[in-house]
């Protein structure tokens, strides 16, 4: 009986035995394949609080150490240090230091998942990898690799053996371009090599994953509207691929605020393939700018534990790319291809009539060009072209910009000067085109036609005794016109000055009369609508000759309630009498137009 007992007993025993070994040739057999159907990737290297709170989409971001674990291309804009940590486990470490053949990076990543619900509640993984990335810039495009190297890997449940993998290598390709300086366009291969490994008595393929992303910067200094004070930058990513026999379509918005660049607010979501179908997620972070250092922390709900889980993140990054230092080294930084801002057009106190004008002049490709506070396009050698409006009058051209830190401002006065056409100046035209210019070509053939007929043997001496005095007589003529156009010019000067001055109204395209002389009243009009004086209804006369009804009654008790008339002693103003040179003088005098 205690034989027949002991042999039951043995052949459960050796059954569980099967079972479990069945179990576990099932679970671990398979352990990789079930941890590549809920999407995850042995070498995922995602990582930096910053990246979290923006809902990972930082493909397209070129201003930060962290793009080193999403796209190696935007290392040759960015130098510096980063530490991320969620918990002894779960944090990784970056470093960038630039040449002058490029920037060279490091990084170590680590990750833990306990208690996987989307395998089983006792399910739990765990990798790191170590990689190497270089980029470099050419223009407006930059170009990026990374070489990882996967040093654990580990997948094991609760009262079960762990399977693990030995060292795997894989690969990065990525691209940077920045169409416009507010703006930056990304696009990252993972995992090129679709390296083949074993893990466990199962045999698995990294999963190859392409990535593309976008970022601009809506508000700030270098963003489409320019803000001194208030920054904001959306991101968005795209990514696509095949885990195992998956085809996967991920997403991942995001979006940050700024104050003073020093306060940093974001948001993000996404949405991720994780088994069967695509979780989405929101993500919040705040982040803190300290001089070169940044202090940043997310909160986002971990898919695959289905708990909350938070990072803190501490980069350094030099104010300066190219002075970024070792510890007892000393870098000399990398030379300026060019100054700060240059302008090539227009020159110094310039005069024109035309209603617009040409801003020309170069600056460094990464900086950022305002001109009166709207940001320019540059080109990918830093030149830029933008037409500026002109007003009537005197304008004062800003050209602002600022990079790394630098900033320098070019000032540029232009003065728009009213384009007058003077009633007499038509009639003069014609009588120079007559007298002058007709005059002077006959003259000229009749010369030609004398020399002709004296080749000839033809008596001409009668001829050429009237073509002198033909010509004594037009270049009298010639001389009066010079002298009433020279007139005619210093007057339209006058007018032009004071029209642009904003004194006399000319319509566009119209022709201004100064036969008649211009009115006492008519000229104070003109000076009080220049000083922008408010116009009220004349109730009762200021001066004895100006009743209310008068039509130039309001302006004149403007100017003397203003003080700059003053009653005579018979009080008197004259309105309608005619602007001697000597009291337009006293009037542009008292209205501060002339000193």
């Amino acid at each position: 009986m205690q034989n027949k007992g002991s042999k039951i007993k043995s052949a459960r025993l050796f059954a569980c035995m099967i079972a479990g070994m069945v179990f576990i040739l099932f679970a671990f057999g398979h352990s990789f394949a079930v941890i590549s159907d809920v999407g995850l990737d042995p070498m995922d290297q995602t990582s930096g609080a910053r990246p979290y709170g923006m809902g990972g989409a930082f493909v397209g971001v070129s201003d930060d150490l962290n793009s080193l674990f999403y796209n190696p291309a935007g290392l040759a804009n960015v130098r510096g240090l980063q530490l991320t940590a969620r918990d002894i486990k779960n944090y990784s470490f970056g470093f960038a230091y630039g040449t002058q053949i490029g920037t060279f990076g490091l990084g170590l990543v680590s990750k833990n998942y306990q208690d996987m619900v989307n395998i089983t509640d006792e399910a739990n993984y765990e990798h790191s990898l170590a990689l190497i990335a270089y980029g470099v810039e050419f223009g407006n495009v930059s170009f990026g690799i990374s070489l990882k190297q996967l040093l654990t890997d580990r997948f094991y449940m609760t009262g079960s053996p762990e399977v693990t993998s030995k060292t795997v290598y894989e690969g990065d390709v990525g691209l940077l371009w920045n169409p416009v300086n507010y703006a930056s366009i990304g696009v990252v291969m993972h995992n090129v090599g679709e390296t083949k490994y074993s893990i466990g008595s199962s045999d698995e393929v990294i999963p190859k994953l392409a990535r593309a992303g976008i970022s601009i910067n809506i508000l700030g200094n270098n963003s489409v509207f320019h803000n001194e004070t208030f920054g904001l930058k959306i991101a968005m990513d795209s990514e696509g691929g095949k885990v195992g026999d998956k085809d996967i379509q991920n997403s991942y918005y995001g979006l940050e605020s700024s104050y003073n660049d020093w306060l940093f607010i974001r948001l993000g979501s996404n949405s991720i393939y994780k088994g069967e179908k695509n979780i989405d997620g929101t993500s919040a972070g705040i982040g803190f700018k300290i001089g070169e250092t940044e202090l940043d922390f997310s909160t986002l709900k971990d898919p695959l534990t289905d708990s909350q889980v938070s990072y803190f993140s501490v980069v350094y990054f030099p104010s300066k790319p190219g002075e970024f230092q070792m510890a007892g080294t000393k870098e000399k930084p990398r030379a300026r291809e060019t100054d700060l801002l240059t302008i090539t057009f227009p020159e110094d106190d310039i005069e024109t009539y035309d209603e617009m004008i040409s801003i020309e002049g170069k600056a460094r490709p990464e900086a950022t060009v305002l001109v009166n506070g709207v940001n320019v396009y540059l080109e990918s050698n830093g030149e830029f072209r933008v037409i500026q409006p002109l007003n009537i009058g005197k304008n004062l051209i800003e050209i602002e910009t600022s990079s790394y830190g630098e900033k320098k401002t070019i000032s540029k006065k232009v003065l728009r000067k009213a384009k007058v056409v003077l009633a007499e100046e038509e009639g003069l035209n014609r009588k120079i085109v007559d007298d002058v210019l007709n005059k002077e070509a006959e003259i000229n053939k009749k010369e030609s036609q004398i020399r002709r007929d004296r080749d000839k043997g033809i008596d001409v001496s009668e001829r050429e005794l009237l073509l002198e005095a033909e010509k004594r007589a037009y270049e009298t003529r010639k001389s009066e016109l010079t002298a009433e156009k020279q007139k005619i010019e210093q007057r339209k000067a006058k007018v032009e000055n004071l029209a642009t001055l904003g004194v006399v109204e000319v319509a566009p395209n119209k022709s201004f009369a100064i036969e008649t002389p211009i009115k006492r009243g008519e000229m104070i009009s003109w000076l009080v609508k220049s000083m922008g004086l408010p116009i009220q209804k004349i109730d009762r006369p200021v001066f004895a000759d100006v009743p209310p009804d008068h039509e130039y009654g309001p302006y004149i008790r403007a100017a003397f309630e203003a003080g700059y008339i003053k009653k005579p002693v018979d009080n008197k103003f004259r309105p309608d009498d005619p602007v001697t040179e000597e009291e337009g003088q006293e009037f542009f005098r008292a209205f501060g137009l002339i000193r």
